[in-house]
């Protein structure tokens, strides 16, 4: 693999976002200075974080910029604009190609940064919190690795797991690194995860709500692995990956029994994790979601990364000016959040993700991250507006609804209606022998899709099903669409002949 070694100055210093693909091997002298104490590996994890908020991952081109123009969420473009090759899935041109590469190269460049924690961990060892360092390192590792995975790896429905995929890159080095194929990634995920899960066992996660501080003496030294575990790798994250996993290669039944696991668990809880109140969905910081976050990342950037792409409302610009990027409202209201089978008015998707444009009285734009500019995220009273939500509750139960569309499909009803009432949707989809597993399944999709306007995920989703992008002209799967390309530097300088 070519050169994608960071030192840990670089890593803390990653908003900046710049190509690191020629950056010299880790800085040894900082390694050793760094990594001998938890602060040390406390900064390291705290640079991965950092880098997963940069605007080439999470914090802008993997969630609303790049991923989500491969969807169905946005207008047609123009040939002028920043996405339009991109959006039609023309990955040679330069744009898409800047974006597939920063994707690639970023997430390596984090990943090494783990395996750097990793190399050197037994120097805390004796460290009461050693299995949590540890277990959140390796849990972010195969996080990153799995979403490669998902937008480079072959798609598992129609080339089989023995299809190549990435490299698992799991130690620090400097050679090229062999692609493995899907199955053999998704053992190794699914070791890993095992791996972390029982690390994690003790996660305070489980005992305190997601975001609380136990840090409780202002004369003790700042802790931050104890500080909003739903903003770091947690227990309940491992699990919900067991599942994510477990569904992308197909075991519908082992993801939803892992599901079930983590659901049964939250459920049992009165203070953690847990579907939106109607209570909740009234006030303007929770309308998306945290209560929900499993994890999340923490970006001081977020609102200033997404008005690049979603403008303000108060943006004059056009709805042709890039690289803005407008919803196809129409599309959007009348077919998903409206249509007539399953859809509502009352939808608070809809309600509250969607605003009119000021100048206008017909445009409208995506004001899911929006909030005023006065909010400053060092703000606790703030904090929540500032989460980028990477895993959440609602995904876990539509992953269990999925299985239980063929095995209990009126539990999988259960689980629909219980999501769409923590959406404002009080009026129960009705289950009787018309719901068929087809239609059910259906059903939990168009769910899937109300709900991930803006995160990037759906063109993972219609590649995993390999089903039609429903665009004004629907765009039809193909393995061409759905396989991102493999940066030519990756196969120049790791050639696998």
């Amino acid at each position: 693999m070519k050169k994608i070694i960071l030192s840990v100055i670089t890593i803390l210093l990653f908003a900046s976002c710049e190509k690191f693909l020629d950056v010299n091997p880790v800085n040894k002298a900082y390694e050793d200075d760094l990594l001998t104490d938890r602060s040390g590996f406390e900064s390291v994890l705290a640079g991965a974080y950092l880098g997963m908020t940069t605007k080439a991952m999470f914090g802008k081109e993997m969630k609303y910029g790049f991923l989500e123009t491969l969807g169905a969420t946005y207008n047609n473009l123009g040939t002028t604009h920043y996405y339009y090759r991109g959006s039609r899935h023309e990955y040679g041109y330069p744009n898409p190609v800047k974006s597939i590469e920063d994707i690639w190269t970023v997430s390596y460049q984090i990943i090494n940064q783990l395996n750097t924690i990793m190399k050197n961990i037994d120097a805390i060892k004796a460290d009461p919190f050693h299995d949590i360092v540890r277990g959140e390192t390796i849990g972010t590792r195969a996080f990153l690795h799995f979403q490669l995975l998902k937008l480079f790896g072959p798609v598992i429905s129609q080339e089989g797991l023995n299809a190549t995929a990435i490299p698992y890159v799991d130690n620090t080095g400097y050679k090229g690194v062999k692609f493995s194929t899907a199955g053999q990634v998704i053992d190794k995920l699914n070791a890993e995860l095992s791996e972390a899960k029982m690390l994690l066992e003790g996660d305070p996660i489980r005992t305190t709500t997601r975001n609380a501080n136990l840090n409780q003496y202002g004369y003790e030294k700042y802790n931050s692995l104890i500080d909003h575990r739903g903003a770091r790798m947690n227990y309940y994250a491992i699990v919900a990956m067991q599942s994510m996993v477990a569904q992308w290669a197909g075991d519908s039944k082992t993801a939803a029994t892992y599901a079930e696991e983590l659901i049964q668990e939250l459920e049992s809880r009165s203070n953690s994790i847990h579907l939106a109140t109607s209570g909740e969905l009234a006030q303007a910081i929770e309308r998306r979601m945290p209560m929900e976050s499993i994890f999340t990342l923490m970006n001081p950037e977020l609102l200033n990364f997404n008005i690049e792409v979603n403008p303000l409302i108060e943006n004059p610009s056009s709805s042709t000016t890039s690289p803005l990027l407008f919803p196809n409202y129409t599309l959007l209201l009348n077919g998903l959040y409206n249509a007539a089978d399953h859809g509502s008015l009352n939808d608070v998707r809809l309600v509250n993700w969607f605003a009119l444009s000021s100048n206008s009285s017909t445009v409208r734009k995506v004001v899911k991250y929006h909030f005023p500019q006065s909010y400053l995220y060092t703000d606790l009273n703030y904090r929540k507006y500032f989460e980028s939500k990477l895993i959440g509750l609602h995904q876990i139960y539509m992953i269990a609804a999925e299985e239980y569309a063929k095995s209990n499909p009126a539990k999988a009803m259960l689980y629909l209606n219980k999501v769409r009432a923590a959406r404002g949707l009080t009026i129960n989809l009705s289950f009787d022998a018309s719901r068929t597993e087809g239609n059910i399944k259906n059903l939990i999709f168009e769910e899937v899709r109300k709900e991930n306007i803006s995160e990037g995920t759906m063109f993972a989703e219609y590649k995993r099903l390999f089903r039609a992008i429903p665009r004004s002209t629907p765009v039809a799967p193909s393995l061409a669409i759905f396989k991102l390309p493999i940066p030519a530097d990756e196969n120049l300088y790791n050639p696998q002949n």
